[in-house]
């Protein structure tokens, strides 16, 4: 009976490390110095024009306001578990702004580069239009004693980031699954008919 409790609290144990790990806070440099690099991002300089490591999508949403977009996406980024934040790659996020025009978060990987969510709400008929981006901030992650000042001077360096399973661009393995995960939270709940 020892040995099968020991037992099961190694595998407890074994499986809260990746729980951990998904929820890992930034360090003090990457708390510091990230809002700064966010504001310049440099590594977004050259990214944005030559689509590396930036993604800009632009979706619609008919039937949803910018306050309920803005209010479902601020949902569906506060409601990931751990373990979907470690499969998009950024266990620690924060969220700088979310009103009815726009909605800005910081991402944080777990070696701490920082990527921004920026998404752009404007009102169309009863619906509205995002303009939605994700791009990675700087070639140096903030953890790094004054990476916003190294990452200007490497802005001209172009760099990539792979999705985890199929090796696609990040940016856009990032957006699609935000996308989708949206897309479900605004969709009007079902009536299920009862049964007599």
């Amino acid at each position: 009976a020892a040995a099968a409790a020991a037992a099961a609290a190694a595998a407890a144990a074994a499986a809260e490390v990746p729980v951990l790990a998904a929820h890992a806070e930034p360090s003090f440099f990457s708390t510091l110095q990230g809002p700064i690099q966010d504001v310049i991002a440099p590594g977004h300089w050259v990214g944005q024009l030559a689509g590396i490591n930036s993604k800009t999508d632009r979706w619609e949403f008919a039937d949803s306001s910018p306050e309920e977009v803005s209010g479902a996406l601020v949902s569906v980024l506060e409601g990931l578990t751990p373990d979907r934040r470690a499969k998009l790659l950024m266990p620690e996020l924060r969220i700088a702004r979310a009103d009815a025009s726009a909605v800005h978060v910081l991402t944080w990987t777990k070696a701490e580069w920082l990527d921004s969510l920026d998404v752009r709400l404007e009102p169309r008929g009863s619906g509205c239009v995002a303009r939605a981006s994700f791009y990675a901030t700087g070639l140096v992650p903030t953890s790094v004693p004054l990476a916003p000042l190294i990452n200007i001077a490497m802005a001209w360096f172009p760099f990539g980031s792979a999705e985890p399973s199929r090796g696609g661009p990040l940016q856009d393995f990032r957006l699609r699954a935000i996308k989708g995960l949206l897309a479900k939270r605004l969709e009007p709940p079902q009536l299920v008919p009862a049964e007599p």
